[in-house]
């Protein structure tokens, strides 16, 4: 049943996280839990014993992680009963060699009776390089550095511009 709460649920997940509350974190996921994660899809899986083993690397692995969110949105979910809750989640520790583990990004969960039983992941670790956005796309789209780029419209093709 859908009662308007699904924020409650993540609050929760946020207050175990920061707790370090691995059976209580663990507890706030369906046992047959959908994990999508759709920048890196062989990353996903079904199923709450990888949410814990999942969970029980990083709270072993990062001794002060801090979890918050930010933004958050709610509406009604895909399938009867459900509530989708949006979440901006920032995720900020040390790993055990010293270095600063940060993670940005949205979750976008599917409530239902208290649990998250599906959830697509858009978390990425923040990545601090010196890379300003010109240089970042001209990676994404492997246009070599140097390499000048007309103002044609982005619809004309590959072979088209040769």
């Amino acid at each position: 049943m859908n009662d308007g709460r699904g924020i409650d649920v993540l609050e929760s997940l946020i207050a175990a996280t920061n707790r370090r509350d691995l059976d209580g974190l663990v507890d706030l996921f369906a046992a047959d839990v959908r994990s999508d994660t759709p920048a890196h899809p062989a990353r996903s899986f079904v199923g709450r014993d990888q949410v814990r083993r999942n969970w029980q690397q990083i709270l072993g692995a990062i001794g002060d992680l801090d979890a918050t969110i930010g933004a958050s949105a709610t509406g009604p979910g895909p399938t009867p009963g459900s509530e989708t809750v949006w979440a901006e989640i920032a995720f900020d520790g040390h790993r055990p060699d010293g270095a600063p583990w940060r993670m940005r990004g949205v979750t976008v969960n599917e409530v239902v009776d208290g649990r998250i039983a599906a959830l697509r992941f858009y978390l990425e670790p923040v990545d601090d390089a010196p890379v300003d956005v010109d240089a970042a796309v001209r990676r994404a789209v492997a246009v070599p550095a140097g390499t000048a780029v007309d103002d044609r419209p982005a619809t004309d093709s590959v072979e088209a511009t040769r």
